[in-house]
């Protein structure tokens, strides 16, 4: 089927019209929807586009690579840039079933040379061994059409039967450092097909599947590391992160520190001049839990989730002679309890909430609850000031606030969830406002005036969830609402923190009134007789809240003075 095509200028960019000629006389812009979808559905032929011109563009790019000067010419360009520039707009362009028309062979063509040309820019482009930058045109839009094919489900397929991404890899890996255009062009292709794999459930593998792929080709490793090269990343980024999060298993396997996914992320974790960057707050979750999975293979079998209390009672003992007593509800496996009595008695109240889990989806709710807990533990200060703020200014006690946490990213910046920025941003609020009377403190992410029906939907449940965790808080408990980073659902838990020292509670009501009198008052003797006299948790707070140094802290700085200069301080 013979082609003319008309060029309208002497370099081709991706959003530039590009006006295919067809035998018929039609020209059509592929460009468009329109235009994209009636070239590959021509009548008046079947689709052979890229077996028609890739052995020419073949010998040209043979030309290119054979001479000194491997700057290719502006017709070249036109010549090579035809071929790419119509493969990434038929993909971004088309409608899928319409894309899915076109004969695999075709795709497996096109596909074949991109892998060529890839091997040809790691092997033979010593500017890019050396500066991590593309210099030639027409390498850089080869690479820039695969983002749009990595979104279609056919090439998707053939990526992973080619070893595609371990050829990608491979040139990812050519330069000891990637410049930001082609880190985020290789960053954006892999996000994409992994985001894919929610559009096509039934015809792409498992999203867990899918990163193990990449994993075992060396690609998600250098996902990780360029993830960060760019100063803000694409909300597709951070989508593919979510993502990775909810594959706790993967994790738990593969992000170790003697794993290459885990090595580049305590690399990334390490570098300071980073903390800022966005999806380093996605790292630091993935840390936490496996620090997390890691310190709990130590611990005896029945306190590897943490300790245990009855839902029905709030009785709680560390001692693993109670733990192992504990037993869990059979159907959702996160409530438990200390005998058969509690457990029938609390069955009315627990009954709406009791849903049947699967083993995958109780390790998603371990890791969300686990990032929880450290997002806590490493704010408690700041936590504590704003609980402190709120209940000065509005007069309430601890146990009527509520923390509310936001871990997933809706910029469409790449700025990152709210409480993964730096600082953190989260809410301390009153808890009645949540579910009592008109609801004035419900979040902006219940979507309440975007998706009526859903809210409406939803809402029943969440106010339920809410009130029940709300009337089972006891003092050393505070009350926190989390967005996932999923966005699905949301988590209402009651956290609690001990201190190290002298196992006082962190946030009970008597914390809470000797931090007041600090804050406000100047006074610390309350938070020092509550943690101990010189005790690394009095030494934190009366550092992080302003306070002088305790006793002890002088008595060292004493002891320093004299030995260094014979003084009698």
């Amino acid at each position: 089927r013979p082609h003319t095509y008309s060029l309208p200028a002497a370099t081709i960019i991706n959003t530039m019209a590009v006006n295919i000629t067809l035998p018929n006389g039609r020209t059509v812009n592929t460009g468009t929807k329109e235009g994209a979808n009636y070239f590959i559905q021509d009548p008046s032929g079947p689709f052979e586009f890229f077996s028609q011109n890739l052995e020419h563009v073949k010998q040209v790019c043979d030309r290119i690579y054979q001479r000194r000067n491997k700057t290719p010419t502006p017709q070249e360009i036109n010549e090579i840039g035809l071929l790419y520039t119509v493969a990434s707009q038929l993909a971004e362009n088309a409608d899928y079933d319409v894309f899915a028309k076109i004969p695999v062979n075709e795709i497996h063509l096109y596909m074949e040379h991109v892998m060529v040309e890839i091997g040809r820019m790691t092997e033979a482009n010593s500017n890019w061994a050396r500066t991590g930058a593309l210099t030639h045109y027409h390498e850089q839009m080869l690479l820039e059409g695969l983002i749009g094919l990595a979104m279609q489900r056919v090439p998707i397929k053939l990526a992973f039967e080619m070893d595609f991404f371990g050829t990608l890899a491979m040139f990812a890996t050519a330069p000891s450092t990637v410049a930001e255009d082609p880190a985020e062009t290789i960053t954006m292709i892999v996000a994409n097909v992994a985001i894919s794999t929610l559009v096509y459930k039934e015809e792409l593998p498992s999203t867990a599947k899918v990163f193990a792929k990449l994993e075992s080709c060396g690609m998600l490793e250098q996902f990780i590391r360029l993830s960060v090269v760019c100063p803000m990343s694409s909300p597709g980024v951070l989508k593919c992160y979510d993502q990775l999060h909810a594959c706790s298993s993967f994790i738990e396997k593969k992000f170790t520190e003697d794993q290459p996914c885990g090595k580049a992320c305590k690399e990334i974790l390490g570098r300071s001049s980073l903390n800022r960057h966005p999806v380093v707050g996605k790292l630091r979750m993935i840390a936490s839990f496996t620090n997390w999975i890691e310190k709990r293979a130590d611990l005896p079998k029945e306190m590897r989730d943490g300790y245990r209390y009855c839902r029905k009672c709030n009785k709680m003992e560390h001692s693993p002679e109670f733990q192992r007593s504990l037993q869990k509800c059979s159907r959702c496996k996160s409530a438990w309890y200390c005998s058969r009595e509690c457990q029938v008695g609390d069955w009315k109240a627990h009954k709406p909430f009791c849903r049947a889990v699967t083993s995958k989806a109780s390790k998603v709710m371990r890791f969300n609850e686990q990032s929880v807990h450290d997002f806590i533990k490493n704010n408690y200060i700041t936590i504590l000031e704003e609980i402190v703020k709120v209940s000065s200014a509005t007069g309430k006690k601890k146990g009527e606030l509520l923390l509310e946490l936001d871990f997933f990213d809706s910029s469409k910046n790449g700025r990152g969830a709210p409480a993964l920025q730096t600082p953190p941003k989260f809410k301390i609020a009153d808890s009645k406002g949540y579910f009592e009377g008109s609801r004035p403190n419900e979040p902006d992410w219940f979507y309440k005036h975007i998706d009526r029906k859903c809210y409406e939907g939803n809402v029943p449940m969440f106010v339920r969830g809410l009130k029940d965790t709300y009337n089972r808080l006891t003092d050393s408990h505070l009350l926190v609402l989390v967005r996932p980073p999923d966005n699905q659902g949301f988590g209402v838990y009651r956290m609690q923190l001990q201190s190290s020292t002298t196992k006082n509670h962190m946030f009970s009501q008597q914390t809470i009134d000797a931090a007041t009198k600090a804050i406000e008052d100047e006074d610390f003797d309350p938070l020092t007789s509550l943690f101990g006299e010189g005790s690394d948790d009095t030494r934190r707070l009366r550092r992080a809240l302003g306070g002088p140094p305790d006793e002890a802290s002088l008595d060292a700085v004493r002891a320093m003075l004299n030995m260094n200069f014979g003084g009698s301080f």
